[in-house]
């Protein structure tokens, strides 16, 4: 029992953490939190990830419910395998240039924040709610339709709460990780062996549920 428990909160833990370590979320949270108060940027990054963590497992839930499991679970598999197949073929293709193109993306997204709260503003500087609300909006729209929304989404079919709970773990550690030391973790470690974990755990996800339904 302790271990089917156990299994779903490990899935979606692990999911999460190798899905958002190196993405430009990841980086959009290092890049704000290295300008602005780190306190108010974990604020508002975090608020976003449990928004969407949230809605993903309460689309979870609401599949089952309107859908044949067996369907659920045949989608699910197809989604494991689609970003499993494509995280290896990341791995197989990818070059040291890969983190420099995540983190100029983020670049980019912050700098435009920064440039229109700058010219809303009276003054020079900007306030507390300007920066909360910038994080929140950056990283909840940087991460809607990202990997590990989808992924949350698919696990949630099976144990809802233990998913939540799982997952919202995983972004408090991405999170709190990007805030405090982003830029020099993702430069310690290749994102092209991140992408290799990821694309493993993803198989294994799908394999689990062809299990289930044989």
């Amino acid at each position: 029992m302790l271990f089917s428990e156990l299994s779903p909160f490990a899935s979606s833990f692990s999911s999460i953490i190798v899905s958002e370590i190196g993405d430009k979320t990841f980086f959009i949270t290092a890049i704000l939190g290295m300008t602005y108060s780190m306190s108010l940027v974990f604020l508002g990054s975090y608020t976003a990830m449990v928004l969407m963590t949230l809605l993903s497992c309460f689309f979870g839930f609401i599949l089952p419910q309107i859908l044949n499991p067996t369907y659920t679970h045949i989608m699910a598999c197809i989604m494991f395998f689609y970003f499993g197949q494509k995280l290896l073929r990341e791995f197989l293709s990818s070059d040291h240039k890969e983190n420099d193109d995540e983190e100029q993306e983020a670049v980019l997204e912050v700098n435009k924040v920064k440039s229109r709260l700058t010219k809303q503003s009276d003054s020079k500087s900007i306030s507390n709610l300007e920066v909360l609300r910038a994080a929140i909006v950056l990283t909840f729209l940087a991460e809607w339709g990202d990997r590990s929304q989808i992924t949350t989404i698919a696990l949630a079919t099976e144990e809802t709460f233990v998913v939540l709970v799982g997952a919202l773990l995983g972004h408090f550690i991405c999170t709190s990780t990007a805030v405090l030391g982003g830029k020099m973790i993702s430069s310690k470690i290749p994102e092209k062996y991140i992408h290799l974990c990821g694309g493993i755990l993803f198989i294994l996800f799908g394999l689990h549920n062809i299990k289930m339904l044989l």
